[in-house]
């Protein structure tokens, strides 16, 4: 029920009241135990105080903020009439950056105003604890002294003074700084069991006894609100309490550690005798080798002692055999393109020339990116763009600055004889990784940049580079710069700020392939800021590429590279410390090898929504029926703006608001209500309840056959795994319906692509689609449905707070539908 009233237990009749039915948070019980619910929209509640006010004071709330956009949102707060709470009275709020920990609490008051985060020790959301903060007096100053639990935090000083603190706000605070009377506003999300609240300053011994008293009395708060039901139109991201460092999310695979202790390594590459180069954050080189023959790296000998010369790489290409400069790699990094080489052959580099050099300088921003060497000798490297919070240069007189003819920014051939260069392609923002694919395709991975620019691309991107072409950063602008057209990126990874860095591309033919063989050829992709591990199917039509992308791993260290192993395992370089870039050149970092194992068991190929009240999972080969036993027990759907697969163990989040309103935005349960197999055995289908959101979708299956072999081989343990498996999928596609010329056979499936070819390349190993498509090659009648919805594509992504440039006019889109000869006839219903 909603709060109108929570009494003063104490007698004194300070009530806490909302006289507004809308902006009052709701009570929930839960297992004898009770709290109250804030939505962090506008509910909040208000008290009397101490009108004579009080020179000292101590607080005591039992609370679980529940997520934290940021702008100042108010635990509890005091004020005089009419006056700041900061100025006049107190408050504990979260502070004005956004977060996804209880990482900043802002003690603010009279005789202690500005900003000071006192967190010491950070805490999760949705995690009751008792924030005790004790405002202490005297005639030479005092501390502000704050708890959180047992742990004391930082304090900070305070000048003696009285506090103002005859009107009392929970759950929001008070104040304004536009010159206006102060308002409610910075509204809690989350929910606060009980308030206690002295106008002394309680000595360490009853601060302690407080706390003892407060722990007793909520014990059992933590599983009530575990069992507490979904807030209206929230349901509460549960979190795995001890995800395992690296976890696969689909089956057969194990994940070990190696051996090796090195710094941040930026980027991994194979060289020709499949040994590994480890080029370290802080300009090293190691080579990686297996001393034991046990299958792990565990030994690495110095290459080449960059540090000072070699400043912050990102990428490297070795140099094929033979190369007439050396043995070694070209490495981009601050200022230059650099080529370290091994001239003698004993596996040490002899000298370092500089390839490329001269670009304009970035002060704060790393110069050169990504690195990739052409079938010709040319080396293609990528350049970060000049100014990323302010692209279009725009200089004193409004007019823009930007050159879409300068090397800031683009992707850059470099002639074989390193003599000449020459612009490729504009309009990237930060191409981290650059590699060729077996078809002699150019890629590179970009980074997202509408926190800083709006529509400058919205999500982290792959792109494939063709000469000639702009990527959009800075997008096409009728004013500041209209003389581009923006290239769609091939992927983008969401949701926003997922950071993708490293890129390499799967063995095909005689290369070692990690995984099944159906991955041959897909792009392998690190996400940095959230330690991601995607793997993206490219499908090639007539020029063009499709894609579709699985998240393969999540990993509670910063993912920045991976490469796959002379064996056919895939070794990824992980950073120690927290988003956005990590513990930087002298961090610890760690290398993880990841192994196929079981490639006996059924590995999930594909996830769609097939009907209004089903939803299909395609395996490679046949499942075992004693796993549905169990099955629509232990599945798990889920679907909201921001959901992805796996949430649940993502451990590193970037402190953007975006990001916070992710973690908080609404998520959709969909109930499983049974399960069974195709007379194949290799399709799962499950019957669900209505469908309607056409928001992404996550659905978790547990087991999958995770057995004894898919544990570890060789000399050092595997990480734990949980036996569970993750996709993605949606309720987009096409409806594709055949009857033969005699009308004596028909065949239907769900399509992910209106072109078919595409729709093949997208659907490797499900059988169901194999066949259907196959049937296509006889005479007969093909209908297909869909819906287009372009809105969309033109609503630029906007960051929360961001100028936005209400301008710029509305894009007219064109769709063109182009139809195959010797088709004898086609039509399109709109």
């Amino acid at each position: 029920p909603a709060v109108a009233t929570w009494r003063d237990a104490c007698g004194a009749h300070r009530d806490f009241v909302q006289p507004d039915p809308d902006a009052r948070p709701r009570r929930v019980a839960v297992g004898g135990r009770s709290f109250v619910r804030f939505d962090g929209v506008d509910d909040h509640l208000g008290a009397a105080g101490w009108p004579e006010g009080a020179r000292e004071a101590t607080a005591f709330v039992v609370v679980a903020p529940a997520s934290n956009l940021g702008m100042f949102r108010g635990i509890l707060a005091g004020a005089k009439g009419g006056e700041n709470d900061y100025t006049s009275g107190l408050t504990v709020d979260l502070g004005p950056a956004p977060s996804t920990r209880l990482e900043t609490l802002n003690v603010e008051g009279r005789g202690f105003q500005g900003f000071a985060n006192v967190v010491s020790s950070s805490r999760d959301f949705r995690e009751f604890l008792t924030i005790a903060t004790r405002i202490g007096s005297s005639p030479t100053g005092a501390e502000v002294a704050t708890w959180l639990d047992d742990v004391p935090q930082r304090p900070r000083p305070r000048r003696a003074g009285s506090l103002s603190l005859d009107r009392l706000t929970l759950g929001a605070r008070l104040y304004s700084n536009e010159g206006t009377a102060p308002y409610v506003q910075g509204f809690l999300h989350g929910d606060v069991a009980e308030v206690l609240l002295y106008d002394r300053a309680l000595r360490d011994e009853e601060i302690a006894a407080v706390r003892g008293y407060l722990a007793e009395k909520h014990r059992g708060l933590a599983e009530a609100l575990r069992s507490a039901p979904a807030e209206p139109g929230r349901r509460i991201l549960e979190t795995v309490a001890d995800p395992p460092p690296f976890q696969m999310l689909v089956p057969g695979f194990e994940v070990v550690e190696l051996p090796i202790a090195l710094k941040n390594v930026n980027t991994l590459k194979r060289r020709a005798d499949g040994k590994l180069f480890a080029v370290g954050y802080d300009g090293t080189i190691h080579i990686l080798s297996d001393r034991d023959g046990d299958g792990l790296e565990d030994r690495a000998d110095l290459f080449w002692d960059g540090r000072g010369s070699i400043l912050a790489p990102i990428d490297a290409a070795v140099t094929p055999p033979g190369y007439p400069l050396g043995a070694g790699l070209f490495i981009p990094c601050k200022g230059k393109l650099a080529l370290v080489v091994d001239v003698d052959g004993d596996d040490k580099a002899d000298r370092e020339i500089v390839a490329a050099k001269g670009w304009p300088e970035l002060v704060h921003s790393v110069d050169a990116m990504g690195v990739a060497l052409g079938a010709d000798g040319s080396v293609y490297l990528g350049t970060g763009c000049q100014k990323f919070e302010d692209a279009y240069q725009i200089d004193a007189a409004g007019r823009a600055r930007y050159d879409v003819n300068s090397e800031r920014g683009a992707i850059l051939q470099i002639a074989p004889d390193l003599q000449s260069r020459r612009i490729v392609a504009t309009g990237v923002r930060f191409p981290v990784g650059v590699e060729f694919n077996a078809a002699g395709d150019l890629f590179a991975t970009d980074q997202e940049g509408a926190t800083w620019l709006p529509n400058g691309n919205p999500l982290d991107e792959l792109l494939h580079i063709r000469a000639g072409r702009h990527y959009g950063f800075p997008p096409r602008h009728p004013k500041h710069l209209p003389g581009v057209i923006d290239e769609p990126s091939t992927f983008d990874y969401a949701p926003q700020h997922q950071s993708t860095c490293g890129l390499t591309f799967n063995g095909t033919g005689e290369e070692p392939r990690f995984g099944p063989a159906w991955w041959a050829g897909d792009a392998i992709v690190a996400g940095y800021s959230r330690g991601k591990l995607y793997r993206t199917r490219l499908v090639k039509v007539r020029g063009e590429y499709a894609a579709k992308t699985d998240l393969i791993a999540c990993a509670g260290m910063l993912l920045v590279d991976a490469c796959v192993g002379a064996d056919g395992s895939l070794v990824v370089a992980a950073h120690g410390g927290a988003p956005d870039w990590g513990s930087g050149p002298q961090g610890e970092g760690k290398l993880f090898k990841v192994r196929y194992v079981g490639r006996d068991l059924p590995q999930p190929t594909l996830a769609w929504s097939s009907g209004p009240r089903e939803v299909r999972v395609a395996f490679d080969r046949p499942l075992d029926p004693g796993l549905l036993r169990e099955a629509p027990r232990g599945i798990r759907i889920e679907s909201g703006s921001a959901v992805a697969p796996a949430d649940r163990f993502e451990t590193l989040r970037p402190g953007y608001a975006v990001v916070a309103m992710q973690v908080s935005s609404p998520r959709q349960s969909l109930a499983v209500r049974g399960a069974g197999l195709s007379p194949d055995r290799r399709t799962l289908i499950l019957a669900t309840d209505a469908q309607s959101s056409a928001s992404p979708h996550a659905i978790t299956l547990p087991g999958l056959g995770r057995t004894e072999a898919a544990k570890g081989s060789g000399g050092t343990s595997p990480l734990p795994q949980r036996a569970e498996t993750d996709l993605a999928f949606g309720l987009h596609g096409v409806d594709a319906r055949w009857s033969s010329a005699d009308g004596r056979r028909t065949g239907a499936a769900w399509l992910p692509h209106l072109d078919l070819a595409a729709a093949a390349g997208l659907t490797l190993a499900s059988a169901e689609h194999e066949t259907f498509l196959a049937g296509l090659a006889a005479e007969g009648v093909l209908t297909m449905r869909t819906q287009v919805r372009l809105d969309g594509l033109l609503r630029p992504a906007v960051q929360p707070g961001a100028k936005v440039d209400h301008a710029l006019p509305p894009e007219r889109p064109t769709l063109a539908f182009d139809v195959n000869t010797d088709v004898t006839r086609a039509g399109f219903a709109g």
